[in-house]
């Protein structure tokens, strides 16, 4: 009788440490890092897809950056997509200005519906440096729809 009492109550403290974490199956990270002596035109550059997963048609991307080293180098992000900006921006850009702390730079939201986002990370100087972004796809009801990164180039 208390296996079983104790075998139910691990099983219920499994299951909600499990429930407690379908939140995050919705974040898209891409990590990385620079290992560089260049200051300038140093970057990474990825392609996030927005698709219809289902849940509804893409209306924009967000995306977030933080800067995970102790030291003078920035980290920014800029995100951009197509060239007909009447309404909406075409791109934006972010800069975490406070280094190894928990907190990501300013949220950007780029509104180009479905369709590939070019995603830049760039630091401002030489040295060593490490990153973590963050970038959700979404509906115009700011509901999470289909969001696929891909690594093109790391320079």
């Amino acid at each position: 009788m208390r296996f079983s009492t104790l075998k139910n109550t691990l099983a219920a403290v499994v299951c909600g440490l499990l429930a407690s974490q379908t939140g995050t199956v919705l974040a898209h990270n891409q990590g990385g890092g620079f290992t560089t002596g260049l200051a300038a035109a140093v970057c990474r550059f990825h392609q996030v897809t927005c698709s219809d997963d289902g849940n509804g048609a893409p209306s924009y991307l967000e995306a977030m950056v933080k800067d995970m080293t102790a030291n003078t180098a920035k980290v920014s992000i800029l995100v951009q997509k197509g060239t007909s900006c009447t309404v909406n921006k075409c791109a934006q850009s972010s800069t975490d200005t406070t280094d190894s702390d928990a907190v990501y730079g300013p949220l950007i939201k780029i509104t180009q519906g479905a369709g590939v986002y070019n995603l830049f990370v760039l630091h401002n100087v030489a040295g060593t440096d490490s990153y973590d972004v963050a970038m959700h796809c979404k509906t115009a009801g700011g509901v999470h729809t289909g969001t696929s990164v891909v690594s093109r180039q790391q320079q």
